[in-house]
């Protein structure tokens, strides 16, 4: 049975040292569209660019026929003002490259001047430019251009035009045509040009874009040119229709690429014939890397020292390339840790008679803020342990779901049909997409809005349009990926992250205890909930278990009884202080004395300074006389304690709870030593990727450009 195509890795739409080499592999000796001759109708007038972070101005020099005459135009490089060579083609479209070393137009684009003879671009004026940035690599919107699959489900709009049935992608040398209806192919034209540039001419106007990398591979420019037969009015709807499709591209790849770079997916499958186009680009700046990887390292030419380590890394020795790179990785920032505490015990500690918590100043610069620290928690720690999210009582039939953001994992947690909640990725296994979009709600199908994948209450795959068909392709390998999930007998939901097939469950004794003397079980009510973000790091919950005074709900709740009530159970209640107990890492329960009501707050990372509190009420019986009013008590004392938190926060930081941050380290120190032996950073929560010959290839190569740029900090 064949085999379907992966998409590339995961990692080459994260990783800086790949871009590095995708500026030079693929991006310096390409040809790029600057736009239609009406463009540069002004002499003199100077048009600037930006391709591969190298500064270009286009420009008019004389003349005034609708085609420029040799010499009446030209294109220098901002820095060097060297002249740059350009073509103009006969229906009036202007390329150009940054390289000497660049084939030809023609070399470049054999069949593609024939094709352009369709429209006479001399005749569309230049009516407007925008440019914005997003946060996603440049090869996640080319992969959304690059097939229509998707335009049902993104762009109704644009599909009623373009039914997207017949549509169909033509791949040439280094460019693309797209043909919505191959009955009628002259009806719009739809081109990419290889590696970022494309070209639309339909509905009586043109737009034009480049999708710009920076140098953050993270984030690219759009940058997008309007033109147009009309103006005014009749402009102004034309524009309206395409920034709606463009808008809905760009929600598109930020979704996509937030979950390609959060260690848990790794690749896709692509469709033969309806994502042919996106194979297509994909294999060719697959193909240009690996030559550029292979001329630098035949080329390689430095000091006689760095010869021979670079000889060592890249060769046949996996031992030995993860041993220098584990070196590499440790002295990086492992090594900020392990010399923190200078021995293996708990330094000098100091007692702080104000409050009776111990100070430690020898924790590692950036503890508390640095992006470093916390994408090492995300590894060591978030994916490792089992994470308190919830309760049964949150979902009352097949269907409810809630979703949430742990550390950057997006997730959800959803009631099956056989009453059990389970929970998962929130990740299309097709191209990363986000499966549910709001904080909560009810389906028993969930679809993906990016190409129509949908998935039951059990994470299966239950419909995946133009894919059933395809041999090869396995719906029970192509579900959700599942996450570790436990309901204690209180009722509360634990989920955990590791990708491993069994994961040993945690002594829960004395959590237990606790929950019997707070009433709390699964037939809890919950009451209401509400999500504070915080200016400060999640590991502020360490040192707050008395964020909120209980004493004051317990008045709220205590004003509400019967008179008959606060003369004879009065006496209990004040038996019985507010209580709470921690569970590690960021979750803590609190009981208001004997009422039967309890609150939970969860200290949900967001990044390295800032975090969601979640705050959720229950009541162990029918609350509902006096429940908003205790609800809107508890959410206005934790906002007024979030915001106290914020302005205390750099005093709060030099005092903490010594022992669980001793923990956190211990994680952290553990999963170092793990990486160093691996020679690559470990991300538990990482799915097993299918591994065809080429992922594993791209995959490597990928590695060693990480360990390179890792092993260059090492010329001290």
């Amino acid at each position: 049975m064949p085999e379907l195509a992966s998409t590339l890795p995961a990692s080459w739409y994260c990783s800086l040292p790949l871009y590095q080499l995708e500026r030079r592999a693929v991006f310096i000796k390409s040809w790029y569209l600057l736009g239609p001759v009406t463009k540069f109708q002004n002499v003199g007038e100077k048009f600037e660019y930006e391709i591969a972070q190298q500064p270009v101005l286009a420009f008019r020099t004389s003349g005034d026929s609708p085609l420029p005459e040799p010499g009446e135009f030209q294109v220098i490089c901002s820095k060097t003002e060297k002249p740059l060579r350009h073509h103009i083609t006969p229906t009036g479209l202007i390329f150009t490259t940054l390289s000497d070393e660049a084939p030809s137009f023609h070399e470049y684009f054999p069949d593609l001047e024939p094709l352009l003879q369709k429209v006479d671009f001399t005749r569309l004026p230049y009516r407007r430019s925008i440019k914005y940035e997003g946060r996603f690599n440049w090869k996640t919107m080319i992969d959304g251009y690059q097939e229509c699959l998707h335009c049902q489900y993104t762009h109704p709009s644009f599909s009623v035009y373009y039914p997207p049935t017949f549509y169909t992608v033509h791949n040439h040398q280094n460019f693309s045509q797209h043909i919505a209806d191959p009955k009628k192919p002259d009806d719009g034209i739809f081109l990419y040009f290889f590696p970022n540039c494309v070209l639309n001419v339909y509905g009586g106007g043109m737009s034009s874009f480049r999708v710009c990398p920076t140098e953050d591979p993270n984030v690219t420019r759009m940058e997008f040119d309007y033109y147009h037969i009309e103006f005014g009015e009749k402009f102004e709807e034309y524009f309206k229709f395409v920034r709606q499709v463009a808008m809905e591209d760009y929600e598109l790849c930020e979704k996509a690429q937030y979950n390609l770079g959060k260690g848990v997916y790794s690749e896709g499958i692509l469709n033969p014939e309806k994502e042919n186009g996106v194979s297509f680009y994909q294999a060719r700046v697959f193909e240009l890397v690996c030559q550029q990887h292979a001329a630098d390292q035949s080329h390689y030419s430095i000091n006689q020292t760095d010869i021979v380590m670079e000889a060592v890394i890249f060769s046949a020795a996996p031992t030995l390339l993860a041993l220098l790179a584990g070196i590499g990785f440790l002295y990086r920032f492992g090594l900020q840790l392990l010399d923190a505490k200078k021995s293996e015990t708990i330094p000098e500690l100091a007692e702080d008679d104000s409050c009776g918590v111990l100070k430690e100043s020898n924790f590692p610069a950036g503890w508390w803020g640095s992006k470093e620290v916390f994408e090492l928690e995300r590894r060591a720690l978030f994916s490792k342990a089992w994470l308190c999210l919830s309760h049964r009582s949150r979902f009352t039939k097949a269907g409810d779901y809630q979703s949430y953001e742990v550390a950057g994992f997006p997730i959800f947690l959803i009631l099956g049909k056989d009453g059990k909640v389970k929970a998962f990725h929130n990740v299309c296994r097709h191209r990363a997409y986000t499966v549910t979009k709001k904080q909560d709600g009810s389906s028993t199908v969930l679809g993906c809005r990016y190409h129509g994948w949908s998935y039951n209450t059990y994470g299966e795959l239950t419909k995946a349009p133009h894919f059933d068909e395809l041999p090869g392709f396995d719906r029970s390998q192509n579900g959700l990926f599942d996450i570790h999930t436990v309901t204690d007998a209180a009722g509360l939901v634990f989920v955990n992250l590791e990708a491993s097939p069994t994961v040993s469950w945690v002594d829960t004794g004395l959590l237990d205890s606790f929950l019997r003397k707070s009433k709390l079980n699964p037939q809890s009510i919950w009451i209401a909930g509400q999500t504070v973000v915080a200016n400060f790091n999640w590991k502020m919950a360490l040192g707050s278990k008395n964020l909120i005074d209980s004493s004051e709900l317990e008045n709220t709740i205590r004003q509400k009884r019967s008179i008959s009530w606060q003369t004879t159970g009065a006496f209990n209640l004040f038996q019985m202080k507010s209580e709470h107990f921690s569970v590690f890492p960021f979750t803590s329960f609190h009981s208001i004395g004997r009422t039967g009501w309890w609150w939970a707050l969860s200290f949900l990372p967001a990044s390295e300074q800032k975090t969601a509190l979640r705050c959720d009420l229950y009541c162990s019986t029918d609350g509902s006389s006096r429940s908003q009013e205790v609800a809107d008590k508890l959410f206005v004392l934790l906002k007024e304690r979030v915001r106290k938190l914020e302005t205390e926060y750099q005093e709060y930081v030099s005092v903490g709870n010594i022992e669980k941050e001793k923990e956190i380290l211990d994680c952290l120190e553990d999963h170092i030593r793990l990486e160093k032996s691996q020679g690559t950073e470990v991300f538990p929560a990482m799915r097993k990727p299918r591994e065809s010959p080429r992922f594993r290839q791209a995959e490597q190569l990928c590695k060693e450009l990480h360990c390179k740029s890792q092993l260059k900090h090492l010329a001290w």
